[in-house]
């Protein structure tokens, strides 16, 4: 389906880009074989392109996820070289349209980076056209040799032999540490770090062999990975294709796909890259153009998606819209609503980050989340906090912060485009894990009275300051408590406590379950010391470690709040050891609403667990405001 064209790209472009980096990234949706495929093209902000171009591939599941921000400094790097880069995401992955368990997904990812080549030749009028693939997206780049021209390639770390993936994808699934119900119907699907391979695609992924390509092009460049041996089987097989090939080892692999959180951006490898690439095109003689920015299409894209719930399998027409929050800072959001249905007389749904991941959220559940809530009659707001996912702060020392002290400011500056921009006149915040946390104390501290609900998904803390990590007490040693003494009250795991097998020994199980009560004693000691004193509340993290005056100022807010927990998972546990009394008089007087998913862990990365929490959130809605379509039985 066409995308509905309601408002141009410069919309959400960043006008003159940040200073430091000189770089303009504008978001839109390409079309592909009559699918939206979100996209971005990174030029330089102030300068002509050359007219050759390079197309970033990303990998799929979980290494799309964690690479996302490195590919997003590759391109920038690249666009301060005059070269327009391109990167999006493949169907059924990011913010594209599709759900994990479409079919053909091998040849619709053909399609995509066909589409792809020719919208950078045909409507960016770039005479050449180069490709930087990682992981699966370098393998998929290397097929597309045997039908595209293409110049040159950069290879890295490419899937060689496709039945090797899927089992390296079926391992990382039964290495989980969170493992599946026994309830749970086996489908052949492969659920690994929280991203769906289904059959099919295993299938079509096991018949991909390099060494048995007939690709071509004139240059590639292949970057090994530094956690091994080098390995020159593809170079070689290359090289007997006619290729004229380079190979290095590049330094940061393992940290680039480590946990969001975790990563770090591997400049080396970037330079590496970079360099090579501005190498080939400069031997190329360029010629320098401006581009012609309406050819971007739009940031707005009309599709039908099936509902991840478990109820409901009719199809809905939502509409997706790019959106610029804020140029300064520079905020970036995807708004979902319902193509046809009035959403003015309902609240908008506001999700924030989960950790450092970017707007999709973890194993892609920001995207289910609000595509359902969507086709239920929702509009929401998908939005990156600053120095997160791309919304691009200038200041590198802040980028990828899990509890940004500005996120208060950000959630403010959402709400007040949506006031402006679309007449929005109630907000629900929404977040898992620090997501939570924002959720939770944005509606403790933020005045603007259009926020009438925090739903906190799996909280791991009400309360943060700067340096604080989750391993400090008191939250490092609640969480623990929750773990161990659960294990407790597993038979087969109280060998393992009182043996000393466990991580905190024969002597810490003892004191852990000795210091049990004395530690509940010291909290509500504190607990009333804080509460003689009424602090200044702003927008920021809250002073004191308060959670029952927290509590209390959401409530006179006239605000309301529902939680979501995992029954494998602390932050109920943590609830009731710090706010036991107010929790139960909130729960009372229906102010606030607690429910549990069993069969789940901390990203609810099993497809039944995330069903389960889409269809309990879906259904807390509709109970909360009537207007909203409930799931259909």
């Amino acid at each position: 389906m066409s995308a509905t064209v309601t408002n141009p790209i410069d919309a959400i472009a960043a006008d003159a880009a940040t200073a430091s980096t000189g770089v303009r990234r504008d978001a839109f949706y390409l079309q592909s074989s009559g699918q939206p495929l979100l996209a971005w093209l990174h030029t330089p902000a102030d300068q002509a392109c050359v007219d050759h171009g390079v197309i970033v591939c990303s990998p799929i599941g979980y290494e799309q996820l964690h690479a996302h921000r490195s590919l997003r400094h590759l391109a920038d790097e690249l666009a301060t070289q005059q070269i327009p880069t391109l990167r999006f995401d493949w169907h059924g992955t990011g913010d594209s349209a599709g759900i994990d368990e479409d079919g053909s997904r091998y040849a619709t990812w053909q399609a995509n980076l066909r589409d792809a080549v020719e919208w950078m030749r045909q409507e960016l009028g770039c005479r050449q056209v180069s490709i930087v693939g990682l992981r699966l997206g370098a393998t998929l780049a290397v097929v597309s040799t045997e039908e595209l021209e293409i110049a040159n390639l950069v290879l890295w770390a490419p899937v060689t032999n496709g039945r090797a993936y899927v089992r390296e994808m079926t391992a990382i699934e039964w290495t989980a540490e969170f493992r599946p119900p026994a309830t749970e119907t086996p489908t052949g699907d492969i659920q690994a770090g929280g991203f769906v391979l289904n059959k099919m695609a295993a299938a079509e992924l096991s018949q991909l062999n390099l060494q048995k390509s007939h690709a071509w092009c004139r240059r590639a460049l292949i970057v090994g990975r530094d956690d091994g041996p080098a390995d020159y089987r593809l170079r070689d097989r290359l090289t007997s294709l006619g290729f004229s090939v380079d190979q290095i080892q590049a330094a940061g692999y393992s940290e680039m796909l480590a946990e969001p959180h975790r990563s770090r951006v591997p400049e080396r490898a970037i330079h590496d890259i970079v360099r090579w690439v501005q190498a080939q095109v400069a031997a190329d003689s360029p010629v320098e153009f401006r581009p012609d920015w309406s050819c971007c299409g739009t940031t707005d894209a009309a599709f039908l998606h099936h509902a991840e719930s478990s109820m409901d399998s009719d199809p809905a027409q939502i509409q997706e819209r790019a959106v610029r929050i804020s140029h300064d800072p520079d905020l970036f959001g995807i708004i979902t609503e319902p193509a046809t249905a009035n959403v003015d007389n309902l609240p908008t749904v506001i999700v924030l980050n989960s950790g450092s991941a970017y707007h999709i959220g973890p194993g892609r559940l920001h995207v289910h989340l609000t595509r359902q809530l969507a086709a239920c009659g929702l509009r929401c707001l998908r939005m990156d906090l600053c120095g997160l996912g791309d919304s691009v702060t200038a200041d590198r020392s802040q980028e990828n912060m899990t509890y940004p002290a500005t996120a208060f400011r950000d959630v403010e500056l959402a709400i007040e485009m949506l006031q402006r921009d679309y007449g929005v006149q109630r907000c629900v915040l929404m977040g898992l894990c620090s997501g939570a946390y924002a959720a939770f104390q944005s509606a403790a501290s933020i005045t603007n009275p259009a926020i009438v609900e925090s739903i906190l998904i799996n909280p791991l803390t009400f309360f943060w300051k700067d340096g604080m990590t989750l391993d400090a007490a008191p939250v490092g040693e609640l969480i623990a408590q929750h773990y161990y003494l659960g294990s407790a009250l597993q038979p087969k795991k109280w060998l393992k406590l009182l043996s000393g097998q466990s991580k905190i020994g024969l002597f810490g199980a003892v004191k852990l379950l000795a210091n049990r009560i004395g530690v509940q004693r010291t909290a509500q000691s504190t607990e009333r010391q804080i509460n003689q004193v009424v602090p200044v509340r702003v927008a920021s993290h809250p002073v004191l470690d308060d959670l029952p005056g927290d509590l209390a100022s959401i409530e006179r807010a006239g605000r309301t709040l529902a939680m979501f927990f995992a029954t494998t998972d602390p932050g109920y546990s943590i609830l009731m050891h710090k706010a036991k009394d107010q929790t139960n008089r909130l729960r009372q007087a229906g102010k606030l609403r607690l429910t549990f998913i069993k069969d789940a862990d901390h990203t609810f990365s099993r497809r039944s667990a995330r069903t389960a929490l889409l269809d309990a959130i879906t259904t807390h809605l509709h109970e909360r405001f009537s207007s909203v379509r409930p799931i259909s039985p």
